[in-house]
């Protein structure tokens, strides 16, 4: 560890890590540290959903909807093992680092980067093996489709490489330093596009080939195309799905170089021993709420699946008979493909939360770090920045999901399976609509773990749980609504969360809330943007491309809602910078 002093600013050199400790007069705002660090992992979280999103359109050309089902149903069954692994350890690592990082403890700090490999790679391993012993029974039971256990089992190493990569990932998060991070999840969606593609593409190419030759599919009789497909997509996906575990070995490659290039040794067993003690302490009340939420989540989409698995062919048949004018998919399939609509509309659903998770990871240390500190003044300050900058970027992304849900579509699928375009424009603009309340369910549920309440979000997890699997079997299985059903019970399960994380959080902190700024303004500025937009487009004609008329309508969506922000006081570009910028030290080993 390296200690300088300039400008009455301290610098911690430790462990290859810069690790500014700030202190009342000249210090750096930790809500600017806060926006810098969520900048960077907000930046690759948006190159990382781009990669993602390019990877499903020619994926969805190789695999089909059935194969995008069985996509669906390998991540639905790893989800639970997943989050677990990869949800709470990370968090109580970052939080611990950064708690004693601040106290100046740096032998605790090391000792537990050393403890967390070995006690995360422990865990890895054990959910890899959980997930092996049960993609079976899930594959016949709930996701009614017995082949689906092919993608299951090649997702399975992923759980191990990626829950070894949070411990170093963890580690560094507590210095608010996210590059390992977002260098990390870059590579890792780079190797499953480029490689899934790659798997996916031969794969077919081979297995439609000996079809073709022996009017067989790996053993099995084929009468005709329709059959071969259906006996082809579920080893296509599953190849496909070998780049996704390709991506997490690299990714941890790459973590295990970084790491070691900033790394420190440590001959003190004692406290590796009471670092890990103190790990698993905290986490596992993290850990159990993760794990509630991962099983109500695995039981909303698994009731999804059921209610599809038992719902009369002819209705669904009804409801997406558009759809089945252009593509021929058997009556055995059909649940399945219904399941590969509604997974193609997450994937954009999606986009939304999973950028401003950005905020809500960053959001730990920093509010870890104001929570220690005591500064009940500066910690509300920064709990409403976070807030008010989760609103405005998910309403943003929502209002763009929104006006250009057709043309994204189209651009994605609209070539090789406009099927899918034609099913999912109204569902994506109805979970456009929707799409804030996952964002500030997770930014919540972060921030209420970051001053170390996890336990008290396992009950609104479970209460949202229940409340969504009811609605799923209620508005679901009508034959009017089907997947809009997951839409309704997906938006009122994630306010639960919301508002109670959001009251635990204000009680236990002594945090003054401002709903106004935080969420009320944000809303009417979302509205009104998407009511003016709308006037707006309907009076131009666009002759252009879909990829112009998309750029056209995203940049007047983007600078009139910005127009907005800046005139209503709700962004100021004074909390972009920091309170004072230190002059440049250079130091000599």
């Amino acid at each position: 560890m390296l200690i300088l002093i300039r400008n009455n600013i301290q610098i911690i050199f430790l462990d290859g890590v810069f690790a500014p400790s700030f202190f009342v007069g000249d210090f750096v705002s930790l809500k600017s540290k806060y926006l810098s660090s969520a900048f960077v992992l907000l930046v690759s979280t948006v190159i990382v959903k781009v990669i993602g999103a390019v990877y499903k359109i020619p994926l969805t050309a190789y695999i089909g909807g059935v194969g995008r089902g069985y996509f669906a149903y390998a991540y639905n069954l790893c989800l639970p093992v997943h989050a677990i692994t990869m949800g709470a350890f990370p968090i109580a690592l970052s939080k611990l680092v950064s708690t004693y990082n601040s106290k100046g403890d740096t032998q605790m700090v090391l000792s537990l980067k050393k403890g967390s490999l070995g006690l995360f790679t422990v865990v890895g391993a054990v959910g890899m093996l959980v997930l092996i012993c049960v993609a079976k029974p899930y594959s016949d039971l709930i996701a009614h489709s017995p082949k689906a256990l092919y993608t299951a089992l090649v997702l399975a190493p992923s759980v191990l490489f990626s829950c070894m990569g949070a411990s170093y990932r963890g580690y560094f998060e507590g210095f608010l330093n996210m590059i390992p991070t977002a260098v990390s999840q870059t590579i890792d969606a780079l190797f499953k596009m480029i490689f899934g593609l790659l798997f996916a593409k031969y794969s077919m190419a081979y297995l439609f080939k000996e079809y073709l030759l022996s009017g067989k599919v790996l053993g099995e009789f084929a009468i005709n195309d329709e059959v071969a497909l259906s006996l082809i997509y579920p080893y296509t996906s599953a190849f496909a799905m070998l780049g996704a575990t390709l991506g997490a070995f690299v990714s941890l490659c790459f973590l295990c170089v970084y790491s070691k290039i900033h790394s420190t040794k440590i001959n003190n067993p004692l406290r590796t021993k009471i670092a890990n003690k103190e790990l698993l302490m905290f986490s596992f009340p993290i850990m159990v709420s993760t794990g509630v939420q991962s099983v109500f989540q695995f039981l909303d989409t698994a009731s999804i699946q059921i209610v599809l698995g038992k719902m009369n062919i002819l209705a669904l048949k009804n409801m997406f008979s558009q759809s089945l004018n252009i593509v021929s998919i058997s009556d055995s399939d059909l649940p399945t493909y219904v399941y590969g609509v509604l997974s193609a509309s997450l994937d954009f659903k999606n986009l939304v939360p999973g950028v401003t998770m950005a905020l809500g990871v960053s959001a730990v240390p920093a509010i870890s770090r104001a929570f220690e500190q005591g500064s009940g003044e500066r910690l509300s300050a920064l709990v409403n920045s976070i807030y008010k900058y989760t609103s405005l970027l998910s309403l943003l992304g929502g209002a763009l999901l929104y006006l250009c849900s057709e043309e994204i579509l189209t651009l994605f699928y609209g070539k090789n399976s406009y099927d899918i375009v034609v099913s999912s424009v109204a569902l994506v603009k109805y979970f456009a609509l929707t799409v804030v309340l996952y964002s500030l369910a997770g930014t919540s549920v972060f921030a209420v773990q970051a001053i170390g309440c996890a336990k008290k979000s396992i009950l609104p997890y479970a209460v949202s749980g229940v409340i969504r699997v009811i609605l799923n079997f209620a508005l679901v299985s009508d034959e009017h609504l089907v997947l809009y059903g997951a839409v309704i019970s997906g938006a009122v399960g994630y306010a639960v969360i919301t508002v109670w994380n959001t009251v635990v959080l204000c009680k236990k902190a002594k945090i003054k809330f401002d709903f106004l700024r935080s969420i009320i303004f944000p809303a009417c500025l979302f509205l009104l943007v998407v009511y003016l937009c709308n006037l707006i487009f309907s009076q131009i004609s666009f002759p252009f491309s879909i990829i112009g008329m998309i750029i056209i309508k995203c940049s007047i969506s983007v600078v009139l809602f910005c127009i907005l922000c800046f005139l209503c006081g709700m962004l100021n570009f004074r909390e972009f910078f920091c309170d004072q910028i230190s002059k440049k030290v250079q130091v000599k080993p």
